[in-house]
């Protein structure tokens, strides 16, 4: 390489080479401290792969604007030297960008502190905020919608042979059921565009005393300014080498949104983030593979980054539900507008009389607050009322069931305050959405049958029988009329309605059974939220559990979305029903669990006309 270098220092008129030394830290790219007669320089060698690719070229050149744009503007940055107009300089068969050599140094983890973290959120906000219409840049607002064959990762020949082989084979079958979420969140969080460096974490800021100087634009270029955002918060607070910290993820964030707001697609910018990881994981495995390079320094590289991405993946999915609770809290997005009303209820019910009360993210139509041991639902939609009354009484009517939580105080009256309120007992423990992705087979089969103790304590409940067929069959005749479905279909979903329901069990029912009302604890389960309860045939409250091996996380918050693949709800009705023999006598279980999707099928084809959807109630109703 020496060499090589020495040529190409004639070359360019850089000096006579008296000593090179390879720069560490580059995952693509090797770089070289080489000092000469005429100057110290940082000599960057291009990966010959990246720039095989068609657009790599332009995008160095574009890269390279952004950078002396950012420099002209205040912003501390290394630019490549340009040599005759040319910021890459091609050199017998290769590329090279040189560099003045800066005598700084980076921080690691342990060095990075709270100060440190305000500087790069005032300098990202800076950057984000360049006038650059006079570049020329191209400003395409790219979708993603590509899964990856992670399958035939494993049956390539080399695969047996790779340190990361079981880290792998343990996680894989979970990517495309996030990925494929990650690029629909990442094309709708995707509407604003400016300059970015696109890989500001801590190797590319060397650091003269307090002066931080950013180097490596060669990522730059027009991008989501907040999906950056995130990534730098995340990478300036330890996340890559898991010693995350929140003060220092929450000073850039601050910082950072005193110069530019962060109002929008909060949620769906930290999913979208995922498509990179995704991508950099695929590269790295071709690479690992010798699919893409037959380098065997390049190769045992790439090797160590795919075990370091898997497990940097693993750690994003538990991050994402606190990471977005922080960004609310710092961007305000608290309803605060109903603290008046809870101080007012502390103030006056003795029960809560001198506690502390904090918001709580909890429930999709009611605002939940904690106030010491108890929870504080109101009601504050008119229209749910009637919902949430039905709550009431059931909490009224069944105060010695030990499985769900006590009730204290309920008011219709709206005199204190002017919605209806409840006060219960506040459940501490995770729901069941936080721990199932943790749990072996074995460990989950246990809960279930948990579960069915306690909803049992529900459905036994003694109730009026009622002509279910009817019921259904009005409601779908409604909806079929509605959603002008032809006759062919409509009698036949009718005639199976004829068929299945002929006999029922009936039992009071949740109504709202998935797994973020279900409350682990001290080894027990304890079920919440009773809105949707119900007299109906008991195997109706599990339409949803059934629906749960194709689209687990439609019931989940945005603490455990990310957390939820089809993979680990496979088993879930197999398992209930093994344990539940009162299912196990209802004639044409299956039947009937088709028949309630295709009820929850048409009212959503009613609101979205979506034609994949309508395909697949055809389907649903031609295999009755």
């Amino acid at each position: 390489m020496c060499m090589e270098l020495d040529k190409f220092c004639k070359w360019y008129d850089l000096g006579d080479v008296q000593s090179t030394e390879k720069i560490l830290g580059g995952r693509m790219h090797k770089m070289y401290k080489v000092k000469t007669t005429k100057g110290v320089y940082a000599i960057k060698k291009l990966n010959q792969e990246v720039m095989k690719r068609e657009e790599a070229y332009h995008n160095f050149l574009q890269s390279e604007k952004i950078a002396n744009l950012a420099k002209k503007s205040g912003i501390p940055t290394s630019c490549s030297i340009s040599i005759q107009g040319k910021f890459i300089h091609q050199f017998e068969d290769k590329y090279y960008m040189i560099f003045e050599y800066i005598d700084g140094k980076t921080l690691s983890d342990q060095e990075i502190t709270v100060d440190h973290c305000r500087k790069i959120g005032t300098l990202l906000a800076g950057l984000h905020q360049l006038e650059y219409s006079s570049l020329g840049l191209e400003e395409n607002i790219i979708t993603y919608s590509k899964l990856y064959p992670w399958e035939e990762y494993i049956q390539n020949e080399n695969f047996k042979n790779m340190d990361y082989r079981e880290l792998f084979l343990k996680n894989y079958k979970k990517y495309n059921s996030l990925l494929k979420r990650a690029n629909e969140r990442y094309n709708k969080s995707n509407k604003t565009l400016t300059t970015c460096h696109c890989d500001l974490d801590p190797k590319n800021v060397l650091w003269e005393g307090n002066k931080p100087i950013i180097i490596d634009w060669e990522s730059a270029q027009l991008m989501n300014p907040y999906r950056e955002l995130v990534e730098v918060a995340f990478s300036w607070s330890g996340f890559l080498s898991d010693h995350f910290d929140e003060q220092k993820f929450s000073s850039i964030i601050s910082e950072y949104t005193k110069y530019r707001k962060f109002e929008h697609h909060r949620y769906f910018t930290i999913c979208g983030n995922l498509v990179g990881r995704f991508g950099w994981l695929k590269y790295n495995i071709e690479r690992s593979l010798g699919i893409l390079s037959a380098d065997l320094e390049e190769k045992k590289i790439a090797e160590e980054e795919v075990s370091k991405t898997i497990l940097e993946i693993n750690k994003y999915q538990e991050l994402i539900g606190p990471i977005y609770q922080i960004i609310c809290k710092i961007t305000k997005e608290e309803l605060v507008k109903y603290h008046p009303f809870v101080e007012k209820l502390i103030k006056k019910l003795p029960l809560l009389k001198g506690k502390n009360y904090q918001k709580l993210d909890a429930g999709f139509t009611n605002i939940c607050y904690k106030v010491g041991e108890y929870i504080i639902r109101i009601c504050v939609d008119s229209k749910n009322e009637g919902n949430f009354e039905k709550e009431m009484d059931f909490y009224l009517k069944n105060k010695e069931n030990p499985y769900i939580p006590k009730c204290y105080i309920t008011d219709k009256s709206k005199t204190l305050i002017p919605y209806e309120y409840e006060v219960i007992e506040y459940i501490e423990g995770k729901t069941l959405y936080e721990i199932w992705y943790q749990l072996s087979e074995k460990e989950r089969e246990d809960i279930i049958i948990k579960v069915i103790e306690v909803i049992k304590s529900i459905h036994k409940i003694e109730v009026e029988p009622f002509d279910f067929k009817e019921y259904l069959k009005k409601e779908l005749k409604r909806l079929l009329k509605d959603n002008q479905l032809d006759g062919t279909i409509s009698q036949k979903l009718l005639q199976s309605c004829d068929k299945y329901f002929e006999e029922n069990h009936f039992g009071i029912i949740h109504g709202d059974l998935h797994f973020d009302n279900l409350i682990y604890r001290n080894d027990r389960i304890y079920i919440i939220d009773f809105e949707r309860i119900m007299v109906a045939p008991i195997d109706y409250d599990f339409k949803i559990f059934d629906r749960c091996q194709y689209h687990p996380w439609l019931w989940a918050s945005e603490k455990t979305d990310m957390l939820t693949v089809e993979e680990d709800y496979q088993r879930l009705l197999p398992i209930l029903i093994k344990n539940y023999g009162e299912l196990r006598k209802i004639k044409y279980f299956w039947e009937r669990l088709t028949i309630y999707q295709i009820l929850d099928d048409l009212r959503e084809y009613k609101n979205n006309k979506n034609q994949e959807l309508l395909s697949n109630i055809k389907k649903s109703i031609e295999k009755l």
